[in-house]
């Protein structure tokens, strides 16, 4: 688990102004310029920062809040104030990424030994030989398993394999043109599947793909441990094991590089590292009791990249100013992550959210809004916005701001623009702030100190509160990370401003934790 502030809320559980002379009293502690020559390319210095006249930190309170919004008090108290260290920003126009048959291509080729054949897996239809291993498998693990309810699901899940065996495919089909979604392969002596969402015209689910050991259930063939009939490899950013230092001959470095290199040959590019962390192999016997734990390699994430910033891509599920009435509404942002799984062997998984593709437009150097005209414009944002979408809070205390990039709609295509962040996160048991999920959220366009509206920018999407209802009354014990019990056609995107991976049945945030199928079970 996570040392500070894990969450672990089920994401599919969730369900007028004043003007002009409105002011913020307070004080700011001023950023010195080390680095104002005559550098045209700026970087480094905080040249931007000193152009825009923006504080290292702020505490103020805002003056001028209506009583319409229901807030008593509303305060900045940054100890930071984070700023792009660049000397300009600029509007970068995208345009939905085509998941098509060429992409699928590149992508699987760059992965898969093609000289040992790339094939299409079927769901409905399973390879007989697949089936097989998995009942081995299985018979191994039936045969170590002390519990009672553990032999009892074993058995049942044997059950359910034999009838598949009897219908299953003796051959495999090739890949073909790639029109299909889900295709298997080899890596040396090892199988992985990869899985593609938002093919063709459908986009709701966002685009992109994931890579998984196959069968998920047998990694731990990839590395075997004595009296371990199972292993999950994940974060050690999410678990609070203190394993040993990490045994991978690859260095932190050369992972980072390793995963640059092979986004670039998929055509992605424009991407920057925004963490590494060490891999986390957790073993387990047939009873599912942990009997080891080592770090051997690196889990390293990378943001789409907007002229070398990853833009603010806030988990949004705890603004209660976004409810709705309808518990089965929610909204969500669009986060293109990138998340590589790499040892010595090279690359074991793969969750890559592509939804977007640069078009090369641009508006480059545009003009921004100072730190104090931020300040004059804000007043009058919260008033707007807390008087139409109300909030349980009374209080609110910016503590999370910054001036950065994020997504917005501007008609078929997409930018990726300024804007300035005013945030309230949680503080989390080290002290420092959950940035990754505020609980209010305040943007302004930084170009011209509009507010922008939330539920304008934001994905709303809809899900079937029934499904998940008759899951919880006959299963109080269910995990959510079995994507059969949500299907996708029960998850609908409602708003094509922004699309994103946690609509898809392959890949759903809970909380803190973004579930990579990787760590999950495959069973056809």
């Amino acid at each position: 688990m996570r040392k500070a502030g894990y969450k672990k809320a089920a994401a599919l559980l969730l369900v007028t102004s004043l003007v002009a002379g409105t002011a913020l009293t307070g004080c700011g502690k001023k950023k010195v310029d080390y680095n104002m020559g005559d550098d045209e390319n700026g970087g480094g210095g905080g040249k931007l920062a000193s152009r825009l006249d923006v504080p290292e930190s702020y505490n103020g309170k805002l003056e001028g809040i209506n009583a319409d919004t229901g807030l008593t008090d509303v305060s900045i108290n940054a100890t930071e104030i984070e700023v792009p260290d660049t000397d300009k920003m600029s509007v970068l126009y995208y345009e939905r990424n085509n998941v098509d048959n060429d992409y699928k291509k590149r992508v699987c080729e760059n992965i898969f030994d093609v000289s040992a054949g790339v094939y299409v897996y079927n769901w409905d239809k399973p390879y007989k030989e697949d089936v097989q291993r998995e009942i081995d498998s299985l018979q191994a693990m039936m045969d170590q398993a002390t519990s009672d309810d553990d032999k009892s699901y074993y058995e049942d899940y044997m059950k359910t394999l034999k009838d598949q065996l009897k219908t299953a495919s003796d051959t495999r089909e090739g890949a073909g043109d790639y029109s299909g979604d889900t295709f298997v392969g080899s890596v040396g002596d090892n199988e992985f599947i990869v899985t593609f969402y938002g093919s063709g015209d459908d986009m709701s689910t966002g685009g992109g793909f994931s890579l998984d050991y196959y069968p998920s259930d047998q990694l731990i063939q990839y590395r075997p441990k004595d009296g371990a009939t199972s292993v999950y490899c994940y974060s050690s950013e999410y678990s609070d094991e203190e394993a040993s230092a990490n045994t991978a001959s690859i260095s932190a470095a050369d992972a980072e590089q390793k995963g640059t290199d092979f986004l670039a040959s998929c055509g992605i590019s424009d991407v920057i590292e925004t963490s590494n962390f060490d891999l986390l192999w957790d073993y387990s016997d047939a009873s599912y009791n942990t009997v080891a734990a080592e770090k051997n390699g690196y889990m390293v994430t990378y943001k789409r990249s907007v002229d070398g910033v990853a833009p603010y891509t806030p988990n949004v599920y705890g603004l209660d100013s976004l409810s709705t009435g309808d518990d089965s509404v929610y909204y969500d942002t669009m986060d293109e992550t990138f998340q590589l799984g790499i040892d010595d062997n090279g690359l074991i998984s793969a969750y890559c959210l592509d939804s977007f593709r640069a078009t090369g437009d641009k508006k480059d150097n545009v003009d921004l809004i100072s730190w104090d005209d931020a300040l004059k414009k804000l007043p009058e944002a919260v008033n707007k916005y807390y008087t139409d979408n109300k909030t349980q809070y009374s209080t609110i205390e910016f503590n999370d701001v910054r001036l950065t990039y994020y997504k917005l709609k501007d008609g078929d295509k997409y930018t990726y623009s300024p804007v300035w962040v005013f945030a309230q996160c949680d503080k989390m048991e080290d002290g420092s702030l959950d940035k990754d999920y505020p609980i209010q959220l305040i943007m302004l366009d930084a170009t011209t100190g509009d507010m922008i509206d939330l539920k304008d920018v934001l994905n709303q999407q809809t899900y079937d509160s029934s499904v998940v209802d008759s899951v919880i009354d006959s299963d109080s014990d269910f995990d959510i990370s079995d994507d059969s019990l949500i299907d996708e056609t029960d998850i609908t995107d409602t708003d094509d401003a922004d699309s994103s991976d946690e609509s898809s049945a392959n890949a759903i945030d809970i909380g803190d934790a973004d579930i990579d199928m990787g760590d999950q079970d495959t069973t056809e």
